[in-house]
């Protein structure tokens, strides 16, 4: 995927985040309920958090 961008950005900065995982969660676990994850979106608000 990051080649295929770069073909688009020329010269502007930018950066390819690859935080794909787990979608969707079959049965309840210590960090999610039963159905979509927000996986992705979870683990970017941590990271910012953070900083």
């Amino acid at each position: 995927a990051a080649l295929f961008l770069n073909e688009f950005t020329a010269d502007v900065p930018w950066a390819h985040l690859d935080i794909a995982g787990p979608a969707f969660a079959e049965k309840v676990t210590p960090l999610t309920a039963v159905g979509g994850t927000g996986f992705g979106v979870r683990l970017l608000l941590n990271y910012l958090k953070s900083v």
